[in-house]
């Protein structure tokens, strides 16, 4: 249980690995110390017995050096080395030895004579007596190829054994230290670190309870990962927001829309239904009814389109495609709209173009804003309508003389259900979802819808579409 935060495996972890470098690190230094520390004896018992064998040498010549042992008997105890010496002869009998008692307790092995007879050093360590052991150097002394002399020079390994034996216990009590500090350490390291995923947390629990939608986690630090995390969950907080606003109010102006027509059908039916009536009533209310079904099945086939919309899941059906035919057929069609208000519809410029696209979703589109040009013009108006290459992308205008829009709904009219009059009826107004079509079709051809406008003037509206759309 207590390992199932992140802050409490972070902590194992770190200590963990702590622990591993400590145990390898004290292990080498035990093995290292251990081993310098006894070539350290080896090197001074080397040096030591060669003095001794150099003592025996100048023993067997002519003229002996005057007060030699004495020298040797000081060079040997100096530093409390508590060495102690013995020579031997060719034979193996004892000549000479020092005057400490503990020079008679270290044999002379057959593996270190044998060496010997062959000119070898050997190094050996004894433990004599239950005493603490000594480290025991075999030298042979050598005249003319002969042997001569066997030096043997012993010293206590109780200094070295009690520097191994303090170093394990400062290891043995500095690493427990040491992993406890840093435990504590890393877990308040961990706390603090993670102080922010806790922000998150509360926060999104905060969110997930209905409580506040609009809250936000404060960002200190953008540059490290979890600022960037704080910053990332803000953002996605803000879309979360502005996407549940859209579905409020899409699905009030939604329910407003359909509620109207469901009205006007369950009125009519119950005022035809309330006494007999003749043929003709009959016929002129299932006449309106029908255009309320129509009415509402256009207002669901356009919701059907941009709900795939929001969910990438319109699949465009790219082809070659001669966008000037395309603008010239669906301005043939938009005239018989036109002629019932005496608008025309003239062509500016149409430069031949070709791009890559649906062409039934541009000839939606086109339609949806001709559409909307004729509704909104006068009698007796225009619709001036040009078409160019620039560049890599094609430009479509359609520049009516309608009654133009506000400046501040300008920036509102691609929403869906949004109408610049609200007073309108919906035979004028249309249902709000053309222009929302307009610019998910242009947005899924990777190009984009702009529209200007001045109130009293008329109202023009730019695409641009790229050659090469999908």
């Amino acid at each position: 249980m207590a390992f199932k935060s992140i802050r409490s495996r972070l902590t194992a972890w770190y200590v963990t690995l702590l622990a591993i470098i400590l145990i390898l690190f004290s292990v080498l230094l035990n093995y290292f110390l251990a081993k310098r520390l006894h070539e350290s004896v080896d090197n001074s018992l080397t040096v030591s017995a060669t003095v001794v064998a150099t003592s025996a040498t100048m023993r067997l010549g002519n003229s002996p050096l005057p007060g030699l042992n004495q020298l040797f008997e000081q060079f040997m105890s100096q530093g409390n080395l508590n060495k102690f010496y013995r020579i031997y002869d060719g034979s193996g009998n004892v000549g000479s030895r020092s005057k400490n008692i503990s020079a008679s307790q270290f044999p002379l092995s057959q593996a270190a004579y044998a060496d010997a007879l062959e000119g070898k050093n050997s190094y050996e360590t004894f433990k004599v007596g239950g005493q603490q052991p000594i480290r025991v150097i075999t030298m042979p002394v050598l005249l003319e190829g002969q042997l001569i002399n066997l030096v043997q020079v012993g010293t206590s390994l109780e200094a070295v054994q009690e520097t191994l034996r303090n170093l394990k216990i400062f290891l043995f009590t500095a690493v427990p230290s040491v992993l406890i500090l840093a435990a504590l350490f890393a877990r308040f390291m961990a706390r603090r670190a993670l102080k922010p995923i806790s922000r998150i947390i509360d926060t999104a629990r905060e969110i997930g309870q209905g409580k506040e939608l609009s809250k936000r986690i404060p960002v200190l630090r953008i540059k490290d990962e979890l600022g960037q995390l704080a910053l990332t969950f803000n953002e996605m907080m803000n879309r979360l927001e502005n996407s549940f606003a859209q579905m409020r109010q899409f699905s009030s102006d939604a329910s407003h829309e359909l509620r109207t027509p469901l009205t006007v059908l369950k009125g009519q039916n119950e005022l035809i239904l309330s006494k007999q009536r003749k043929p003709e009533e009959y016929q002129e209310v299932i006449s309106s009814n029908l255009e309320e079904i129509n009415y509402m099945s256009k207002v669901l086939e356009d919701l059907f389109v941009l709900s795939k919309s929001d969910e990438n899941q319109v699949n465009l059906d790219c082809k070659q495609v001669d966008l000037r035919a395309l603008v010239e057929e669906v301005c043939k069609h938009a005239e018989i709209l036109a002629e019932e208000k005496s608008i025309k519809i003239i062509f500016a410029f149409l430069e031949p173009t070709e791009i890559k696209g649906d062409e039934v979703r541009l000839r939606q589109m086109v339609w949806n804003i001709l559409q909307n040009g004729i509704k909104y013009t006068q009698r007796g108006g225009e619709l001036k309508i040009s078409l160019q290459n620039e560049d890599e992308f094609a430009l479509l205008t359609i520049q009516d003389t309608g009654i133009g829009i506000p400046e501040e709904d300008l920036p509102q009219i691609f929403n869906r259900f949004y109408r610049v009059d609200k007073a309108r009826t919906r035979d004028e107004g249309g249902s709000g979802l053309g222009l929302s079509i307009c610019r998910q079709i242009a947005e899924a051809h990777k190009g984009k819808i702009e529209v200007e406008s001045k109130l009293g003037v008329g109202t023009r509206f730019k695409i641009r579409l790229p050659n090469s759309a999908c």
